[in-house]
């Protein structure tokens, strides 16, 4: 019997059911990509359909742009394996490690299995390069709607040094280019919106990112500072749902063409949720103005009180 490698392409092996137990993991969106590449995907030689294999020298997929499994959606997948079975093996590779083995595919189930502590998980043994692998990783979860914008971008950026062209990525990815350097856009993100970003994901999307990049961009250096200040304010705005995320650009834009007596700080002021006042500050002067009724007589003398204090203070400071 050859021992040479059989060499399938991957629509290959979902069209012709070669592999029927592997078909979604290879998603769909991604076929037509490789087709037109005519790139393969090898069946490993040395393995007849599925193995059972330790769960303990299985490692997750390096280019996995997924880093968070819901503890909760994980019990759910390992009660329904406990209860049915595994209905679809998982794909892995060969590690570089002697004896180990890497995700391509699966591991939410590899995950649950885990969980039930069982020793082994039916596999498929696949021989492909970094680059497939990457591309896998992030159109299975693309596919499947489990990340925002900004984790592709990421995940993106990961995976971009194993391809010479963007023009290359886009077609792997199945992305039209023009869509895709939209996924670029969050690399020109001031640092206090990538933390944001960081803590939630969804913060921004990426027609979003675009929009303010171009934005900024275009603003002269003397009004940048402006335009920052004003950036803060809208994605404060966006956080407490005060403003939609798709506005954020055009809020700058009318901040920034207003004339500098008319820039304006402003920070509202809430109780138990609901918006009952706000402070601003410009030019012109300070402006606290909050809704009737949320003092009594008693909290106004107060806030008089401590007003009063501040001026007499600063009074002082100024006479010494």
């Amino acid at each position: 019997m050859s021992n040479k490698k059989k060499r399938l392409t991957i629509s290959g092996l979902v069209d012709s059911g070669v592999i029927k137990t592997a078909q979604d993991d290879i998603p769909k969106a991604i076929l037509p990509q490789f087709k037109a590449r005519n790139d393969t995907i090898n069946l490993d030689p040395n393995v007849a359909d599925v193995k059972n294999i330790n769960v303990d020298l299985i490692e997750p997929n390096p280019f996995q742009p997924r880093r968070y499994f819901p503890e909760t959606s994980l019990s759910e997948l390992a009660h329904s394996i406990a209860e049915t079975g595994l209905l679809q093996p998982i794909s892995v590779r060969r590690s570089r490690k002697e004896g180990w083995y890497e995700i391509i595919a699966g591991e939410r189930r590899w995950r649950a299995y885990k969980q039930l502590a069982m020793a082994a998980i039916p596999a498929i043994i696949y021989a492909c390069d970094d680059a497939d692998m990457a591309i896998m990783a992030i159109t299975e979860n693309v596919e499947r709607e489990e990340l925002s914008d900004y984790e592709i971008s990421k995940a993106i950026k990961q995976v971009e040094s194993l391809f010479p062209y963007k023009t290359r990525l886009a077609e792997a990815l199945g992305f039209q280019r023009e869509d895709m350097y939209r996924y670029f856009a969050y690399d020109a993100l001031p640092d206090f919106i990538i933390e944001k970003l960081e803590i939630n994901p969804v913060l921004l999307s990426r027609n979003t990112a675009s929009d303010i990049k171009r934005l900024l961009k275009s603003i002269p250096e003397a009004q940048q500072d402006v335009a920052l200040n004003a950036l803060k304010e809208a994605i404060a705005m966006v956080e407490k749902k005060d403003l939609d995320q798709s506005k954020i650009a055009r809020y700058v834009a009318t901040m920034v063409s207003k004339p500098i007596s008319l820039q304006t700080n402003q920070l509202h002021f809430r109780l138990k949720g609901k918006k009952i006042g706000y402070y601003s500050s410009s030019a012109n002067g300070i402006t606290l103005k909050l809704s009737a009724g949320v003092f009594d007589d008693a909290e106004l003398n107060q806030l008089q009180t401590i007003i009063n204090t501040m001026l007499a203070d600063k009074e002082q400071q100024e006479a010494s």
